[in-house]
């Protein structure tokens, strides 16, 4: 465990302008994300009720939600890579640019028939703010890593804050839907609005990135590799030195999203299922589902804030272990609970699906993102972090493609348990392959000097 009052002395700085307007646009860009990321619940929800199931079936839900996390994956390796090899300020203002256009053309989708239907429409127009989503990812995490390179204790806390973004982005959809209904806006415009919504903390963030400038350690980063090798060829050897820690930041990422994803796009269809349905009005059920989808967000922000206060004070390694088996162990008890006789009532799987999201959210969720960031060196940072967000992502393109047909093969019960198994494989593999006593910053530079390996393992705190 850290002991700030050792280090801090020598690491805490005051804090930049220039750093704050980073972490800003940071924190802006992430709440647009996870508002793109989990409105879709919704939007599918009343496009259902909207147009029928002749419009939008299952297949359809699949490929809406999934498409996007398909170009979610797309934008992180692109984008780690190009923010690498060209630079982060340009890099992620495209990726605020095409959120934004993403956002605004998925609201403009039209009902038509043939093939290029409203539901591929729909498809195609979130793959493409998928894209910029993706390179959100490694981007939001690179610029508030390298703004307080040299501040441990900040430089976790502010990436913590960031993530937890999500938390915010979850809620906000619900309130803009809740805003939205109590209006008497129509179904077709409420999900219009929805899906248009998200546009606008992408502006926020685009203005702010357009204020910024190059980091001074990631300047220095490229003038060194300038000096020595070529930038491809110095990157794949980096990359090569650190694969075991790949390996880790990237399986236990794409074992959280598994579940996380899955069965977080799909909660109105599972609640339908315990759900007297035939009793409530297309507006009842929404509402209801807006309610539910609204307990969660809360448990997701209170999981982030604990994951807060503990980001400081714990090992990473700590923390993504007990994260992943309070999830496992929640996952086992909802699994017996659900294959009894009874079902368990909507509420109570929504306090489920709120604990889930909470230890997820006050562990691995935030470490996952944290640990690349600081495990790889400055000139491949971007890079790596971008193959393990993709391989999260690919881990939840997979639960969203294959959840439905899963259900009906196996029954909930049996998907939970599944969950259950995966969050445990997780802790397994976080005890495997992550770091215990350091964060290993290869690059890191105290005013303009390279540190040794025992200067390094001082400067990091022992995280």
């Amino acid at each position: 465990m850290h002991n700030p009052g050792e280090s801090d002395a020598l690491v805490r700085r005051p804090v930049a302008l220039s750093d704050s307007w980073r972490v800003a646009a940071s924190c802006a860009g992430f709440l647009a994300d996870a508002y793109d990321l989990f409105t879709i619940d919704l939007v599918v929800l009343l496009l259902q009720f909207e147009y029928g199931a002749d419009v939008v079936g299952k297949k359809q839900k699949t490929m809406m939600v999934s498409m996007m996390l398909c170009g979610v994956v797309v934008g992180q390796l692109t984008f780690g890579f190009v923010a690498d090899m060209i630079g982060r300020r340009w890099a992620f203002i495209t990726t605020a640019a095409l959120t934004i256009v993403g956002a605004l053309a998925s609201a403009c989708v039209q009902e038509s028939v043939g093939w290029f239907d409203l539901a591929m429409q729909l498809a195609l127009t979130r793959f493409w703010l998928g894209i910029g989503v993706g390179g959100e990812y490694p981007l939001s995490a690179t610029v508030t890593a390298e703004a307080f390179s040299d501040d441990v204790q900040r430089r976790g806390f502010l990436m913590a804050c960031v993530i937890s973004m999500q938390g915010f982005g979850m809620l906000l959809s619900c309130i803009v839907a809740f805003c939205s209904l109590t209006a008497g806006l129509s179904f077709q415009t409420t999900w219009r609005l929805l899906l248009a919504f998200g546009a606008i903390p992408s502006c926020v963030a685009f203005y702010l990135r357009t204020q910024m400038h190059e980091s001074e350690v990631f300047t220095k980063a490229r003038e060194s590799q300038a000096a020595s090798k070529t930038a491809v060829q110095g990157s794949l050897s980096l990359i090569g030195e650190h694969w075991w820690h790949l390996v880790g930041t990237s399986a236990t990422w794409f074992c959280m999203n598994l579940f996380q994803y899955s069965l977080g796009s799909f909660k109105s269809t599972i609640l339908a299922d315990v759900m007297s349905g035939g009793d409530l009005t297309p507006d009842q059920t929404v509402r209801i589902n807006v309610k539910f989808a609204t307990v969660t967000s809360l448990f997701a922000i209170s999981g982030f804030a604990v994951g807060l206060y503990m980001v400081t004070r714990l090992r990473r390694f700590t923390m993504q272990i007990n994260g992943f088996v309070c999830v496992a162990a929640t996952f086992f008890n909802i699994a017996y609970l659900s294959a009894g006789p009874t079902q368990p009532a909507a509420s109570t799987l929504v306090i489920y699906f709120g604990l889930m999201f909470f230890f997820i959210n006050s562990g691995p969720n935030i470490t996952t993102f944290i640990l690349p960031a600081e495990i790889f060196p400055t000139r491949v940072r971007a890079t790596c972090h971008g193959i393990s967000a993709a391989s999260g992502k690919m881990g939840a393109v997979l639960g969203t493609i294959f959840f439905e047909s899963l259900v009906e093969a196996l029954g909930m019960p049996m998907i939970y348990f599944g969950c259950g198994v995966i969050a445990m494989s997780g802790a397994v593999i976080t005890f495997i392959f992550t770091p215990m006593d350091v964060v290993k910053l290869s690059e890191l530079e105290v005013d303009g000097t390279t540190l040794d390996g025992k200067q390094k393992y001082a400067a990091t705190g022992m995280l």
